[in-house]
């Protein structure tokens, strides 16, 4: 080929490239958007990708027909990606249409009938511009081919370049394009780019014919052409969709694995997304640069062996997939400098799991397509065909994958059923192949009905590796669950059988579910006899740390509310914990709405601690998208209680937007309440103060409330009046109260003690800004990286800290009527103590508040000593601790208090000139140790002093070691 000829064909391919970046970008645009509306369940998510794929196909089948009829196959490319280009301008004010007819017939339909509508919007909003999609690549195709040969060799060709394409276009829309211009911007810079490849390839079609107008139909398909009998077409068609149909049952099985892994952030979904498409288009690549001589049938046979074969060796890799993230990621500095080398280790992984398969289904498809285009005349409807039976095969795999067989039978499952397929699509295609590369249309059947049995060798033995391996690995999927874990507060074992021994002895557990959304494992802890559940590897729920962020959650509203709430929405189930505590209050109606089925079934196993909140007659359980719902429900709500994951999670984030607390507010009463938690760890203020302005661009008024290691905002459309006497009461019932002794929330003033923000306080802290919005959802990928960054001391303003006092908290105004006890002030310190650092000042105020008012406390003195101590306030420490030990004091917390002065001393005042002696210390910590040898904080501050002192001065059983000192009474010696 000369070099002018070569320049346009080049170019052309490189239009290709482009318009395969744009295709995902509006893929990814567009799902986002329908998600805003159709909901972000599972389901909502397997119509969307069948309705996209489905109008891909029939397009390929509509437009491949027209490029065989029309005389510039080039131009009518061109006018595809005008129309796309077009359309994709006009998408916004289209799907505002079809939401409201949504809003209009949803609420009439059953919640399980709703797929129905669902899949007529999605249709109809993306019908237009996935036929115009599908038409590109069978256009140019016929554009470009004057033989058969032609035809096979540039189908792979040009179907590497839009896979390529498509990858790059995944990364840059994922990563880069929304984050930084949101998603109405992003499509819009897409469909300039549409029309500007439209403009470029109607330019080129009119100076460069197709391949095929100088040539003769009768010496088109050239004289060493394998034209396939009917027999090698149809399993070639066969092929395609079974092939369809496991890559897409991988894709949906590989997401929910690598999600367990990596995190289920939306960064990591682009890399998978990025991973895949990469591996498929690496695959047709390789494909166009084989010589013909190899018969295309029998090598698409061979790739779905070398697809199995690559499954079963990497399947023991996938169970250590944790293990060897969290080894290399343990390297990495969390700074911000370092967020692109964490993003390149996860595409890594990605990579690592993705590439080998997906580059072999890269190759399927092409190679069985060759099979099936017998004429180049009719180039662009056997290729439309092709894609249409490819697509059957992916909208069952998308469908089937996510809806039905991963519920069924999860993840395990999945592979299993993809291995089974793959396989039945080798053995259908080497039994179909001729006998001879060259076999043409007039190879009797007899020829091809004697194809020996032992052409079928590699499927057996294909076969047997499958069945020892996945027979052999039976139970992978709970081991990956169990092992996997989001957080790294520590150095991760040295070896994978190290992380599983300690799972075995920590972990036991109780309940595994893969669904349509997550991956469901609940656990219990036999070392301290705590319950969990987590999601996708993620936990999300406990009776342990998490109990009273739930309970808090879950009376606040309630407790606040200007009158009794009848009407309640729970947005998140997790343990249904907070669903438990709304039910301690005399509610009549609780609507709890969660994504994921699975959730709903572990929750009934802290049954115990949720009061079997699951199952009350007043709950109806609702497993959806809690925006579409809101958005359908008839129901007004007296309260509206917000616990979702956190929003770095993907499709989390929808819940903290402008619209969906506009949603909320559309579905309250006139005085209805709004409680919203929102989390402070691994997160930034920014990022804090962004949720509590989106929440009061909606509410105009809202207090803060502390979790305590979240925050929990309570919103309304009027001011809430504080009433101490009917908090009290509703504090009072017997429920309620038995919920609230748990978390030591005995009374009003422990209560009043957790709020942060008064109502102008939290204005102010919000500040001027941005606002978190569907449109650009900031939080949505500003969150992943905080909690890569992994901050937990995230501090907000809190107006308890306030030199003044705080005169805008409830609690300023209760103390002058309700001056508190020393028995209120001591269960305030322990609630305070077990969840702050001990150097926070709010550790040290509530002790010296309780010292005040129990002067003659030991207690209330240890608690003084030891919030001083922990600020290096030695000589308040000592004034405190040191006359409680000569008392007599011998409490094993008194004492190692105590061990840490002399320590902290020792280290402060001693040189070589001025020698501290401790040795009376050491031997009052031994003798007290000894008698409460399990209580680990006397035996760090016994290790501690050891630090301080000589090498041999600790040496167990010293002759020398001094006696402990007298025992001083309050009258004397």
């Amino acid at each position: 080929m000369s070099g002018s000829a070569r320049f346009p064909k080049n170019l052309v391919a490189a239009l290709l490239f482009l318009s395969g970046s744009t295709a995902l970008v509006y893929e990814l645009v567009w799902s986002k958007y329908l998600g805003n509306v159709l909901g972000n369940s599972g389901q909502a998510h397997a119509v969307v990708l069948a309705t996209f794929m489905g109008g891909l196909a029939l397009g390929a089948s509509v437009f491949g027909r027209t490029a065989d009829r029309v005389k510039s196959p080039l131009a009518l490319y061109g006018l595809l990606e005008l129309g796309v280009g077009l359309y994709a301008l006009a998408f916004p004010a289209v799907l505002r249409v079809l939401e409201a007819g949504w809003l209009a017939v949803a609420p009439s339909v059953p919640e399980g009938l709703r797929v129905g509508p669902r899949l007529l919007v999605a249709a109809l909003s993306l019908v237009v511009p996935t036929l115009l999609m599908g038409g590109t690549l069978p256009a140019l195709v016929r554009h470009f081919a004057a033989s058969l040969a032609g035809v096979r060799r540039e189908l792979a060709r040009l179907y590497a370049i839009n896979s390529l394409g498509a990858a790059l276009g995944a990364y840059i829309a994922g990563t880069r394009l929304v984050p930084a211009i949101g998603l109405s911007a992003s499509a819009t810079l897409a469909a300039g780019l549409n029309l500007l490849l439209a403009v470029a390839a109607l330019a080129l079609a009119r100076s460069h014919p197709p391949a095929l107008a100088g040539v003769r139909e009768g010496d088109a398909s050239g004289g060493d052409e394998v034209a396939y009998p009917r027999r090698a077409v149809r399993a070639a068609l066969w092929g395609v969709l079974l092939s369809g149909f496991t890559s897409m049952l991988y894709q949906v099985t590989w997401i929910r694995l690598l999600s367990i892994v990596l995190g289920a952030s939306t960064y990591a979904f682009t890399l998978i997304l990025t991973a895949f498409i990469l591996g498929i288009g690496l695959g047709s690549f390789w494909l166009m640069t084989r010589k013909e001589g190899v018969d295309s049938l029998r090598l698409y046979g061979r790739t779905q062996v070398a697809l199995v074969v690559s499954l079963c060796v990497a399947l023991p890799l996938y169970v250590r997939l944790p293990h060897l993230f969290h080894r290399a990621e343990w390297l990495l500095t969390r700074t911000l400098d370092a967020w692109p080398v964490f993003q390149g280790l996860t595409f890594a992984f990605c990579c690592a799991v993705l590439l080998i398969p997906t580059f072999f289904m890269g190759a399927a498809f092409p190679a069985a397509a060759r099979v099936a285009t017998a004429k180049v005349s009719e180039v662009g409807r056997q290729l439309g065909g092709v894609y249409l039976w490819n697509t059957v095969g992916t909208i069952t795999g998308s469908a089937l994958g996510g809806l039905v067989l991963m519920p069924w039978w999860g993840m395990e499952g999945n592979f299993v059923a993809g291995v089974v397929a793959n396989l039945a699509a080798a053995a259908l295609a080497f039994s179909a192949a001729p006998a001879k590369a060259k076999a043409n249309a007039r190879t009797p059947s007899s020829a091809l009905s004697s194809v020996p049995w032992r052409a079928l060798w590699p499927v057996g033995l294909a076969a047997l590796l499958a069945v020892v391996v996945l027979g052999g690995m039976r139970g992978w999927a709970v081991r990956l669950s169990s092992i996997a874990s989001i957080r790294m507060h520590q150095k991760p074992p040295d070896t994978y059988a190290e992380l599983v021994r300690n799972m075995e002895r920590d972990i036991r557990p109780v309940f595994y579910a893969d669904d349509t959304f997550a991956t469901v494992l609940v656990g219990d802890v036999p070392r301290d006899g705590h319950r969990f559940m987590k999601l996708n590897g993620k936990v999300d729920a406990s009776n342990g740390s998490d109990v009273e962020t739930q309970v808090v959650a879950g009376h606040l509203g309630v407790l606040l509310h200007a009158r009794e709430p009848e009407n309640v929405l729970l947005v998140g189930a997790g343990a249904a914990i907070t669903a438990g505590s709304v039910l301690a209050h005399p509610v009549k109606h609780l609507d709890m709405v969660e994504i994921s089925p699975a959730v709903i079934d572990g929750a009934r196993l802290f049954k115990a601690d949720n009061r079997n909140a699951v199952d009350d007659p007043r709950t109806h359980v609702h497993v959806d998208d809690a925006k579409t719902f809101m958005a359908l429900a008839s129901r007004k709500y007296d309260l509206v209680v917000s616990v979702p994951s956190n929003p770095w999670v993907a499709g989390v984030s929808g819940l903290f937007t402008r619209d969906f607390f506009q949603t909320v507010d559309r579905h309250l009463t006139d005085d209805g309440v709004l409680v919203q938690w929102i989390h402070t760890y691994e997160s930034n203020e920014e990022l804090i103060r962004l949720v509590v302005r989106t929440l009061r661009d909606t509410f105009p008024h809202a207090t803060t409330w502390l979790g305590p290691h979240d925050l929990i905002l309570v919103a309304s459309r009027k001011p809430l009046v504080f009433d101490a006497a009917r908090v009290a009461e509703r504090m009072a019932r017997t429920e309620a109260k038995k919920d609230l002794d748990r978390v030591d929330l005995h009374d009003v003033f422990a209560l009043l003690s957790k709020q942060v923000h008064s109502d102008a306080g939290q204005l102010a802290f919000a500040g001027p800004g941005p606002i978190n919005t569907d449109d650009h959802n900031v939080l949505e990928y500003a969150s992943p990286i905080a909690f890569f960054l992994a901050d937990l001391d995230v501090r907000v303003k809190d107006e308890r800290r306030a030199p003044e006092g705080g005169p805008g908290l409830f609690l300023h105004d209760y103390l002058r009527n309700h001056p508190p006890t020393a028995e209120q002030a001591a269960l305030l310190y322990r609630n305070i103590e077990r969840f702050h650092a001990g150097n926070d000042p709010m550790v040290r105020g509530v002790a010296t508040l309780w010292r005040s008012l129990a002067p003659d406390s030991p207690e209330a003195a240890l608690a003084v000593g030891r919030a001083a101590l922990a600020q290096n306030d030695l000589t308040m420490a000592a004034s405190l601790l040191d006359p409680e030990v000569a008392k007599g004091g011998r409490s094993p917390e008194l004492v190692a208090a105590w061990l840490q002065l002399v320590t902290a001393r020792a280290w402060a005042t001693r040189t070589v000139w001025t020698p501290v002696a401790t040795d009376a210390a050491l031997a009052l910590g031994r003798d007290v140790a000894g008698q409460h040898p399990a209580h680990e904080g006397l035996q760090k501050a016994l290790r501690g002093l050891c630090g301080a002192l000589p090498q041999n001065a600790c040496a167990k059983g010293s002759a020398n070691a001094p006696k402990p000192p007298p025992v001083v009474t309050p009258g004397g010696p």
